[in-house]
């Protein structure tokens, strides 16, 4: 089982730092393209699509291969798709690249959090948590990897085929050790339909949509706030992303033993409160410390949230775990993605510091989602 865990471990950091490489570089895009916000947020939209495409398409294939073979096809789409990016010279053309991007991620996405309910199962243990923070620490080594390779002028290009070839190397290491679970023949229609999760999970889905939709926005917009609105800091524009994925890792970490203390419903809801709060420390206050200070207790506040409601999803007994798992992480992803593209439109028409209060407010109502589903059950 330790090998196994390993290697399922290797998946969520290649995750984690090909999202981070990607994350580094916006500012680098709007940039060379000469993109308004609004306009960003619109070729961003790009990740949100290529993901909702791909539901159906992982439904399908979960149906036909073990989810190791299927891990292995989107660390092989990474691997082509992330070079490309680095030579794409146009919005529509980093549209479309953006496209087979959110396509790989959600496809991984499923693929990898279907290995660790069936490891789960052989271990008769909750680990989910785990798992996500080695998510966040392959964010936290792409946002410090890209803050270096940003200063040292590598080109996208440079850097994006620099994380293609680890990914490379890293896939001997990986698959061998993943499990060989069958494929599902029976609930397809559960896999390739949200609407099939019943009240119980959908709940639990807009709770973890609202932390995504905080993660998705945090990761592809604060560099470019520190960069844009704090001109003369001393630190890498990465400063305040890598502050914030260092939380994640900690929270994550800490995640399952202190659930199982105070009750996940509290932790949720505490959650909630920790991420606004964390967001106006880093809207409110001028002072670079009091900002990064921010983006750690943002983070802080995120980091549990989906791991937390991936083990409620999983332990519930109406539907088949994995497809639970599936329905309620792709919804959550599609949050992920979708949360970069409302930035970049309210950036537009009111400034990117105050679209940034979008994210204040959902803290606050996944702390209000998670109370009511407390006080529900």
């Amino acid at each position: 089982m330790k090998k196994s865990r390993f290697s399922i471990g290797i998946l969520f950091f290649i995750c984690g730092l090909n999202f981070a490489t990607w994350a580094t570089r916006i500012p680098d895009f709007k940039s060379s393209l000469q993109l308004s916000d609004a306009e960003l947020g619109t070729v961003l939209m790009g990740l949100p699509i290529g993901s909702l495409v791909s539901l159906p398409i992982a439904g399908w294939l979960l149906t036909k291969y073990a989810s190791r073979w299927i891990t292995l096809m989107a660390v092989v789409m990474y691997v082509v798709v992330i070079p490309s990016l680095g030579i794409l010279s146009s919005a529509l053309s980093l549209f479309i690249g953006l496209f087979f991007f959110g396509m790989a991620g959600d496809i991984m996405n499923i693929a990898m959090n279907t290995q660790v309910v069936s490891l789960e199962a052989k271990m008769n243990k909750i680990i989910m948590s785990s798992f996500h923070a080695v998510f966040s620490i392959g964010l936290l080594a792409g946002a410090f990897l890209g803050g270096i390779l940003e200063k040292e002028n590598f080109t996208p290009i440079e850097h994006f085929s620099l994380i293609a070839f680890s990914n490379i190397i890293l896939i001997p290491f990986s698959f061998r050790n993943l499990l060989t679970d069958k494929p599902i023949q029976d609930d397809t229609k559960s896999i390739s339909s949200i609407f099939n999760l019943g009240p119980y999970l959908i709940t639990l889905s807009f709770i973890a949509f609202c932390g995504m939709l905080c993660e998705g926005a945090m990761a592809d917009w604060i560099s470019l706030y520190f960069k844009e609105y704090i001109p003369d800091s001393p630190f890498p524009i990465t400063i305040g992303f890598s502050f914030f994925a260092a939380a994640m890792v900690l929270g994550r970490f800490i995640g399952d033993k202190i659930s199982l203390q105070y009750g996940v419903s509290n932790i949720l809801i505490l959650n909630g409160i920790l991420i606004s709060l964390g967001m106006l420390l880093t809207l409110l206050f001028p002072s670079i410390y009091l900002k990064i200070a921010g983006c750690f207790l943002t983070g802080i506040g995120i980091s549990t949230i989906v791991p937390l409601i991936y083990s409620q999803a999983g332990n519930q007994k109406e539907i088949m775990p994995s497809i639970a798992i599936a329905g309620v992480s792709t919804i959550a992803y599609i949050g992920f993605l979708l949360g970069p593209v409302l930035i970049g439109y309210l950036s537009d028409f009111v400034g990117l510091d105050k679209a940034l209060y979008l994210i204040v407010v959902l803290g606050f109502l996944a702390a209000f989602i998670s109370k009511t589903w407390a006080n529900s059950k």
